[in-house]
């Protein structure tokens, strides 16, 4: 219909909005240019409005559509195709239950688009945030196949509660990143400030990463495959002795033990040596090392109608690690489907299978020692060979430490199988009720199901000890989540308002159910009948737990200048007592676009925006029933009660209860400053925060008598604040570009509280390196504070009188006496060492030139300290190997911090009143400076553009080669300076037990896309 008033020179204008696909556009924003008169379209994407004359000029805007203007003419009805902004696009950031314009962002958020994350070859979505984002602490525990990440953001909160962010996928929430094809994701979002986080209330204390997958497009099928393979090698050896040299110096320490009228015999003859240094020994690792092979396909299609998109992709990895016997693979599957069921009703399912495995020999902290390949096979004397004459294993030797085993056998022997079934689910039904109106709701499930299959057989020493040992268990892990969420999103003149309201409930229940089985008849079956075994234990898990939320949130934009979101949600979890169930988490943040004010206009063409924020997040990450009273079996509560031979089974209290647990609460605040330059060449974002978490869920100890150590409280508080800086653009822009980006984090953590206690330790000890105490968490201190004995260097002849006054002798340890009371016992240990960066930064590049890439990222964490463990019994007399023990002290030689190996009978004769009164190995010496800088990445890529290609129906071809850390500067002297022996608890980060060490890569791959 067409419609003509004239009334004072004004007209009234109507027409239609659609897309690309001659769809309707609801809620365009139509103005009259230079006023703020204006309108937007509604459900048909049909507007009004009245204009002030020929002259003037419609301006249609549509969020990730190009603008456009229009005269209005003598027309009195404008119809307009809106076309896709491929870089408005990109400005579209999600937020969380929606999504907003970045300029619209009042908050602490970081985007990392799929080009990022598939730019690099890549087994973990954890390695794409490494070094890419500021706040967010990425420290690689391990090297191992499909190893995990210790990942923070804003430091660490919580001592029982859990540091780990929240991960939603596709919105559903409680996501596992191991369980993604680095290939599905469209965009990661990382929260990071309360204004942002607050919105999940009790599951954001942490920070939140939200990953959205990809979705199809509408047009004929494409088909994307790929495929990379990589070669890995040890990226660092450790320096071992040759065994020439290792037997000499056993025969020179044994020569000292006169003591008690003893006459020394040497273990090594010189025929001996003369053949070890003829051969060189056996360099163990060398043994249990060799070329890992890790091999990357994908596969996909997408595609569709305007009506009916989709995605399909297949992913398969096969991993097989540097250690021997050790690997790791992963199938997946991916559907993604959304359908518009009408203008008023859009349907959509994301749909991912998982199928993962990973076998290794042992090498984490938990496993038996002596069997611990990494800590092993550097430790064992290289005059030992791999085999008898027999070709069994050679055991052992009989001199040197008695607590290890073969290395080869303890890597090839074991058998371990531990496949994981992980399907994710999620769907949704999108309803747009009204103008502006739409209402979703939101239904998925995260099952997972593990299995545990180990079995030790005679050739390893667990094995022999028990006459092999079986272990079999299965967990099943559901989740359930629902959401539904109404959104109202409005412009008029000058506003836009959004409000957006939640009702979510979230279920989850976990079973386990394990056998461990020791004394089979035979080895040959394995875990595949534990029949076969005599002795049998079997332990049972099963518990539930639920939560229940609401949440309201407003966004409001005034003449795209002014900023304020605000929000409030509550939580009811059933892990608390039944008066504190409910958390109530609010928030706030405002934000000015400075830039936008005419008085800075002046200035010249840039985008500044200052952003301030506070909120408060919840965390309710402890074990189910920790409120309630509990009874446990097991143990110490088996007993023969009448007598006889058979165990009687006895129940005991497991724990009390404490009604009154609450919420775990987390309070921050951040200022933030957005710049912009030169049309976005050139970007800023600084933030500074801090913020304070209370109530920390810790065990409060209690007195002997009341039968159980300790109960779960609310007690103390933590204290996080630091600094971010991101700085990047494009320097270069034309056939030949560069994109460079560099983000600083520096991030200070301070225990405020603890109670009762001014000091918790911790007890890192395993294998005899008997620490105790060592790693503790202290009032006014940080989280990765290492406690111990400030080693001072070796006594020397000078001093010697000082020396005898503790009862040493020069050639001996000198520790330092700090209050000075003539010996050093518990009172002189100190802080020696703390586990956390002072800072760490990242810088990643990018060039292109016609069609050819290269790229590099630069990771450095600097001020960071590490226990090296496994140096203190690799420089230990009688079983150490390193050859820091050759520049042993000597009279001729003082100048050296390793002990002298003193005739012991000499030593008796001195009569020496010793004043050391050490309680372990905690000592500054094995304290090692841990700060590097590494190039964690750099790649060399083409892309084929050639006419032949489009001929022969390839739209896409690409092919690179990349390595992954080829490059390390480092003082440290273990095997990476990159590494958390126990990520399970902040308080422990620091310490180096002997990780899987990790690897060199060097890749070639290519893309094809049809």
């Amino acid at each position: 219909m067409l419609c003509i008033h004239q009334l004072v020179g004004q007209t009234v204008v109507t027409g239609t909005v659609s897309d690309e696909d001659d769809e309707p556009l609801v809620g365009v924003n139509v103005l009259l240019k230079g006023t703020t008169k204006g309108t937007v379209t509604d459900l048909g994407g049909l507007y009004t409005i009245t204009t002030e004359g020929p002259e003037t000029v419609l301006q249609f805007s549509y969020i990730g559509h190009e603008s456009q203007e229009e005269v209005v003419g003598t027309r009195g009805q404008i119809n307009i195709t809106l076309l896709p902004d491929a870089k408005t696009l990109s400005e579209i950031t999600v937020v969380g239950y929606g999504s907003q314009r970045r300029s619209d962002l009042t908050g602490a958020i970081t985007s990392i688009r799929a080009e990022e994350i598939s730019s690099f070859p890549i087994a973990r979505v954890d390695q794409a945030l490494q070094g890419k984002s500021s706040g967010v602490y990425v420290l690689n525990t391990d090297g191992s196949p499909g190893g995990n990440a210790l990942i923070r953001i804003r430091g660490s909160n919580s001592i029982n509660g859990g540091n780990e962010p929240l991960v939603v996928i596709d919105g559903l929430q409680g996501g596992n990143l191991n369980s993604l094809n680095p290939n599905d994701i469209q965009s990661i979002e990382i929260l990071k400030d309360a204004s942002a986080t607050a919105i999940y209330g009790s599951r954001g204390a942490n920070g939140v990463i939200l990953v959205t997958t990809k979705l199809g497009r509408e047009g004929k099928p494409v088909i994307d495959a790929g495929y990379n393979v990589g070669f890995q090698s040890l990226l660092r050896k450790l320096p071992v002795m040759n065994a020439g040299e290792y037997a000499r110096l056993y025969n020179l320490i044994r020569s000292t033990q006169t003591g008690d009228g003893n006459v020394p015999v040497p273990v090594f003859t010189d025929q001996q040596i003369a053949g070890f240094d003829a051969n060189g020994g056996t360099d163990w690792q060398d043994v249990v090392y060799e070329i890992g092979v890790i091999q990357n396909a994908q596969l996909g299609m997408s595609g569709g109608s305007k009506n009916l998109k989709y995605l399909i992709s297949g992913n398969y990895l096969n991993h097989q690690g540097i250690l021997i016997n050790s690997g790791y693979t992963r199938a997946s599957l991916r559907a993604n489907l959304t359908a518009e069921i009408s203008k008023a009703v859009e349907f959509g399912i994301n749909w991912n299978f998982t199928k993962e495995n990973a076998t290794s020999p042992s090498f984490k902290r938990e496993v038996a020692f002596v069997e611990q390949v990494v800590n092993i096979a550097p430790r064992w004397a290289p005059t030992e060979p791999v085999y008898n004459e027999d070709g069994s294993y050679f055991r052992h030797r009989s001199y040197g430490a008695s607590d290890t085993w073969n290395p080869l056998a303890s890597a090839v022997e074991p058998k371990h199988d531990n496949p994981l079934s992980r399907n994710n689910a999620s769907m949704y039904l999108d309803f747009k009720l009204l103008d502006g109106l739409s209402f979703r709701v939101v239904g998925g499930a995260l099952l997972e199901d593990a299995f545990r299959r180990e079995y030790q057989n005679q050739k390893t020493l667990t094995g022999l000890q028990n006459n092999g040992r079986g272990i079999v268990s299965e967990s099943i892990s559901q989740r359930y989540q629902n959401s539904n969420i109404l959104t109202y999103d409005k412009t008029w003149s000058q506003h836009h308002f959004t409000f957006t309201g939640l009702f979510e409930q979230i279920w989850e229940e976990y079973e386990e159910n394990g056998t461990n089985a020791t004394n089979f008849l035979v080895d040959d079956l394995g875990y595949d009948n534990l029949g076969g075994a005599t002795s049998l234990n079997v332990w049972s898990v099963h518990n539930k737990r639920a939560l229940s939320s609401y949440m309201g949130r407003i966004n409001y934009v005034l003449a795209d200048k002014y900023l304020l979101t605000a929000s409030f949600r509550a939580d009811a979890s059933s892990v608390f007592g039944d008066d504190h169930k409910w958390g109530y988490f609010p928030s706030a943040s405002v934000a000015w676009r400075l830039s936008e004010e005419s008085f800075m206009q002046e200035l010249g063409s840039f985008d500044l925006k200052i952003r301030a924020s506070w909120g408060k997040t919840g965390n309710q990450g402890i074990s189910p029933y920790q409120s309630l009273a509990r009874l446990s079996s097991g143990g110490d509560l088996l007993y023969p009660s009448d007598g006889g031979t058979t165990t009687n089974i006895g129940f005991g209290i497991g724990g009390l209860a404490n009604p009154d647990l609450r919420w775990e609460t987390t309070t921050q605040t951040n200022l933030g400053v957005d710049l912009s330059f030169y049309g976005g060449r050139l970007t800023s974002t600084i933030d500074i925060y801090k913020k304070v978490t209370d109530d920390l869920l810790m065990p409060r100890e209690l007195p002997g008598y009341v039968g159980v150590p300790s109960v779960l409280d609310n007690i103390g508080s933590v204290e996080n604040k630091g600094l971010e800086l991101t700085v990047g653009g494009d320097p270069i822009i034309g056939d030949f570009s560069w994109n460079t980006s560099v983000n600083l984090t520096i991030n200070r953590n301070k225990v405020l509280d603890l109670g009762a206690d001014d000091r918790i330790a911790f007890n890192t000890t395993r294998g005899g390196y008997n620490l105790r105490d060592f790693m503790v968490l202290q009032v006014g201190e940080s989280f990765g504070t290492m406690t111990g004995y400030v080693f001072e260097g070796i006594w020397g002849t000078s001093e010697a009188e000082e020396a005898r006054s503790y009862g040493q002798l020069p050639g001996m340890a000198k520790y330092k006496d700090i209050d000075g009371d003539g010996d050093v016992d518990l009172d002189d240990r100190t802080i020696i060492g703390n586990g956390y960066p002072d800072y760490s930064l990242g810088w990643t590049n990018s060039f292109n030139y016609k069609g050819w890439g290269f790229s590099f990222m630069i990771l450095s964490f600097q001020g960071v300290d590490l226990f090296n463990q496994l140096r203190i019994r690799r420089e230990v007399q009688w079983e150490g190997n390193d050859p820091r023990m050759l520049n042993y002290w000597t009279p001729e030689n003082q100048n050296t911090d390793m002990p002298g190996y003193l005739d012991q009978k000499y030593v008796q004769d001195q009569q020496l009143k010793n004043k050391y009164f050490l309680d372990g190995n905690e000592s500054s010496r094995y304290v090692e400076d841990a700060s590097f800088i590494r190039l964690k990445t750099v790649q060399l890529s083409h892309n084929f553009n050639q006419p032949w290609l489009t001929k022969s129906g390839i739209r896409h071809l690409r092919v690179f080669a990349s390595a992954t850390n080829p490059f390390t500067i480092t003082d440290y002297t273990g095997y990476d300076p990159e590494v958390a022996a126990f990520p399970e608890n902040d308080a422990n980060v620091g310490v180096d037990f002997s990780a899987y060490p990790p690897s060199k890569t060097y890749t070639v791959g290519v893309e094809v896309s049809f």
